[in-house]
């Protein structure tokens, strides 16, 4: 069972299984450009129609052909006191955070601060080079590189049934970083010899937050904040929760959903350190995505070559932070995370679309919902 899947399995009663539902059909042909705006909140209101279990949608992006950008949301935001959804609410992102930490490793790298091919040890905290050691990590031959690729071989905390079972018997408990790694080193083995095979690893990402604060001498948010420069981005509303303060004039974040159950409560601390964290609108992660893939988050175009570069042949090509999809036949590039978040750009296209379904069962959604807004702006075939 898929670490996701123990997640959903300690939180939840066992779920029937959804109706299969198809999904909205890309048009033949693309539509006007005066009717795309009116078309993509219809869309999202019939995908919300289709799927009873679906408490809401949104979905955000960029065309450079176009020079559009979008943001659209269907359903609820708090399916309890039926509020409505509005495209502006934050989620949390979850492994979307990810492609963000690791370009502030790459933004180090091109500081000289560290080098891909250095080995773990060289740049962990010692404590926590010494906690992998006991048992069996070897941290002087596991490379920067092989964890930001998930060829590392390093188990996940979220894969230890105890761990994932006390999210549900005290979901507001505040967990530390070395909490969860002892959790793992205490509960599991190492998968096997480094760079011998594709493991996807949140204790990987975590470990390399732990880089970051050390060669920053600052916590994880603020720290990849100032290493990718949000306020040039024009970040506005993305913030590290419970590290950074939300940003003023932000709406709540929206609930997100396991099947009926609300996590909105959970402590965030969870997914705190690196394999997730940051919460933001679907138009930030758009933002972002598009930034990174159009040279404007590293100094050195090799960097952002270097970060896209399959490493393994893994979720059609993962690169470091970020891995590849197909819709309506171009290639995407991006990355999705656990509580039903996706953002992809196409870059043949010059098109960006991030969504978010607040219940990560219905993810199936969100390919099929990416081909119809690309269909309807004229992209692909």
């Amino acid at each position: 069972m898929t670490p996701a899947l123990l997640l959903a399995a300690a939180l939840l009663a066992p779920l029937a299984a959804s109706a299969a539902q198809a999904p909205p059909q890309p048009s033949a042909r693309a539509l006007p450009p005066d009717s795309i705006g009116p078309a993509l909140p219809r869309l999202a209101a019939s995908l919300i129609a289709a799927r009873p279990r679906l408490p809401g949608i949104v979905s955000a992006g960029q065309s450079r052909a176009l020079g559009r950008r979008w943001s659209v949301a269907a359903g609820l935001s708090d399916s309890a006191r039926r509020v409505p959804l509005r495209p502006e609410q934050p989620v949390r992102l979850a492994s979307n955070t990810k492609t963000y930490v690791a370009a502030a490793i790459l933004r180090l790298v091109e500081q000289g601060r560290l080098a891909l091919g250095d080995p773990l040890a060289k740049h962990l905290p010692a404590h926590l080079t010494q906690l992998l050691r006991r048992d069996g990590y070897d941290t002087d031959a596991i490379t920067i590189e092989q964890v930001l690729s998930h060829r590392a071989v390093v188990h996940e905390h979220p894969a230890v049934p105890s761990y994932v079972a006390r999210l549900r018997t005290t979901p507001r408990y505040r967990w530390t970083r070395e909490e969860q790694l002892e959790w793992l080193v205490d509960s599991l083995t190492p998968v096997g010899p480094p760079g011998g095979q594709f493991r996807y690893s949140d204790s990987g990402y975590t470990l390399l937050g732990a880089i970051i604060e050390r060669y920053t001498n600052q916590p994880l948010g603020p720290a990849v904040r100032r290493l990718l420069d949000f306020d040039t981005l024009a970040l506005r509303a993305t913030w590290w929760e419970t590290m950074e303060p939300a940003p003023a004039a932000v709406p709540p974040r929206a609930h997100q959903y396991l099947g009926g159950f609300d996590s909105y409560d959970i402590d965030p601390s969870f997914d705190l350190y690196g394999g997730g964290g940051l919460v933001a609108p679907m138009a930030d992660l758009a933002q972002f995505l598009a930034a990174l893939l159009e040279g404007r988050v590293f100094a050195q175009p090799a960097t952002l070559d270097a970060m896209l570069a399959p490493r393994s042949t893994d979720r059609e090509g993962y690169g470091l932070g970020v891995y590849g999809t197909t819709a309506r036949w171009l290639r995407g590039v991006g990355h999705g995370g656990f509580w039903g978040t996706i953002a992809m750009v196409f870059p043949e296209a010059g098109v960006t679309i991030a969504v978010a379904v607040t219940d990560p069962g219905e993810r199936s959604a969100v390919i099929p919902v990416m081909g119809t807004v690309l269909a309807m702006i004229g992209a692909g075939r």
